[in-house]
């Protein structure tokens, strides 16, 4: 794979379109999956990770390109001037190559053009570090919405 530096060069962001709804869902499976979670507790995520047309139509999604290949994608949603991260994934092949970051910044330069004072993220406990890295703050938990009984770190980041 090539560097990080080089890598950045060329991923190219862009829109997702309606029809990359099960890719995108196929790699959000896989992207979790890298964080060691078994079997049982995949299939039941499955559908909270699901990226469906209708999602697709009332969310921001965003996908990074490396020579044609999809490295990851994510999702905003917009509440007057409060967003929510929906999902942020990377492509296991990718993870560590700034795709994350180059995710983050089309994020967030959106929120500060659009006038959004506070993005938040309930996060899978493997990413607070990444979202602490961008600047964002733990400021509580909240329940999963796929395993019952399990929190999720909530994180915000005030513009």
């Amino acid at each position: 794979m090539a560097s990080a530096a080089s890598m950045r060069e060329s991923v190219f962001v862009r829109p997702a379109w309606p029809d990359e709804g099960p890719l995108l869902s196929a790699l959000a499976m896989k992207s979790k999956a890298h964080w060691g979670y078994d079997d049982d507790f995949m299939e039941r995520c499955r559908g909270e990770l699901a990226v469906t047309v209708p999602r697709m139509a009332r969310t921001r999604f965003r996908v990074a390109e490396v020579a044609d290949e999809i490295a990851g994608f994510c999702a905003l949603s917009i509440d007057d001037r409060d967003a929510s991260v929906e999902s942020l994934f990377v492509a296991p092949r990718f993870i560590g190559a700034g795709i994350g970051r180059i995710l983050m910044q089309d994020i967030l330069e959106y929120a500060r053009r659009h006038g959004i004072r506070l993005v938040h993220v309930e996060a899978d406990p493997h990413a607070v570090d990444f979202y602490e890295q961008e600047g964002f703050q733990l400021c509580g938990e909240v329940p999963s919405g796929s395993i019952p009984g399990r929190k999720l770190p909530l994180l915000e980041l005030r513009f």
